[in-house]
C-alpha cells in the first residue's frame, strides 16, 4: 500500500536524509582539515552534546569521539589553525628590532643635545654601549638576538639607575623598554623552541589523527543513517544537527581548495586551506 500525507513524506524524508548522510556527506568530509575538526569537536561537545546521545549510535561512538577531540586539541596550535609560528616570529621580532630602535634613538637624542647634563650623558652612552651600540644589530639572525636577551637581563640590573633617569612618554622611564626589549627577545626564544618541536614527524603523526579521526567520522555517519532507517521515533534531521557543523567547514574548504587549484591569478596565502 503506498505512503500517503505527512507519515508518508515524513518516512520518504528520513529515508532520503539517512541516503544523504551515507552515500554523499562521507565523501565532503575527507575535506576537512585539523582546524575544522577541532573547531567543530568544541560544538558538538559544548552546544550539540544532548543531540549526540540521543541515538544509541551516538551513545557507543561517544567516548571514541571524546578521544579523538582530547588528541586534537592537544597538537601544537600552528597544526591546528593557529597563526603559522614565521608569522608569529616575524610579529615579535617587529616589537623587539621597534623598542631597540626607539632606546637607541632616544639615547642618541640625549647623546646630541648641547644642553644634555653630564649625569644624564653618561647615563646614556652606558645604555647605548649596553644594549643598542649600531643599529646594525638589530639586522642579527634570531638566535642572535635571543642570546643578547639573556645578556641585557644582566644588564637591566647593572644599569637601573641609569634606565629609570631617562624618561619617556606615559609616565614611563627607559627602563621600562628595556624591559620590554630584553622580554621580547626572550619570547623570540620561546618561539624557537616551538618550531623545533614541530618536526616532520610530528606534522606525519598529526596527518595520520586526521585521517583516522575521519575515518571514525564517517563510520559513526553510518551507523547513524542504519539507525535513522529502522528508528522512527528519531528526528529526520538528527544527521544534520549533529554533523551540520562537519558539513559547512569540510564545504568550505573544498571550495577553496578548487578555486586555488583553478584560479593560478589568484593565489592564496600558503596554509590557508587548513585554517578553513
Amino acid at each position: 500500500m503506498p505512503l500517503c500525507g505527512s507519515a508518508g513524506k515524513n518516512a520518504i524524508d528520513k529515508h532520503l536524509s539517512a541516503v544523504r548522510s551515507l552515500l554523499y556527506r562521507p565523501c565532503c568530509m575527507q575535506y576537512l582539515s585539523l582546524a575544522a575538526l577541532k573547531v567543530a569537536f568544541a560544538d558538538l561537545f559544548a552546544n550539540r552534546h544532548g543531540v549526540l546521545v540521543s541515538s544509541h549510535a551516538g551513545k557507543m561512538y561517544e567516548p571514541l569521539l571524546l578521544e579523538r577531540k582530547g588528541l586534537v586539541d592537544a597538537l601544537p596550535e600552528a597544526l591546528t589553525g593557529g597563526k603559522p609560528l614565521a608569522d608569529v616570529l616575524s610579529e615579535e621580532d617587529a616589537v623587539h628590532d621597534g623598542i631597540g630602535s626607539a632606546m637607541y634613538f632616544i639615547t642618541e637624542a640625549y647623546l646630541r643635545s648641547p644642553k644634555t647634563s653630564v649625569e644624564v650623558r653618561e647615563a646614556a652612552a652606558k645604555i647605548r654601549d649596553a644594549f643598542i651600540p649600531e643599529l646594525e644589530q638589530l639586522r642579527a639572525p634570531y638566535v642572535d638576538e635571543v642570546h643578547a636577551a639573556m645578556q641585557h637581563k644582566k644588564d637591566i640590573v647593572e644599569l637601573e639607575a641609569e634606565l629609570k633617569l631617562i624618561p619617556i612618554a606615559d609616565g614611563l622611564t627607559l627602563h621600562d623598554w628595556a624591559l620590554v626589549f630584553v622580554a621580547s627577545g626572550e619570547r623570540i626564544g620561546a618561539l624557537l623552541g616551538q618550531r623545533a618541536d614541530i618536526d616532520t614527524s610530528t606534522r606525519r603523526d598529526a596527518g595520520k589523527l586526521r585521517s583516522a579521526t575521519i575515518a571514525i567520522l564517517t563510520r559513526f555517519r553510518a551507523s547513524l543513517a542504519d539507525e535513522l532507517s529502522i528508528n522512527k521515533n528519531l528526528p529526520s534531521d538528527l544527521d544534520a544537527k549533529i554533523f551540520g557543523l562537519f558539513d559547512e567547514l569540510a564545504e568550505m574548504r573544498a571550495r577553496v581548495l578548487a578555486a586555488r587549484k583553478t584560479s593560478s591569478a589568484a593565489k592564496l596565502p600558503e596554509g590557508e586551506p587548513e585554517n578553513v
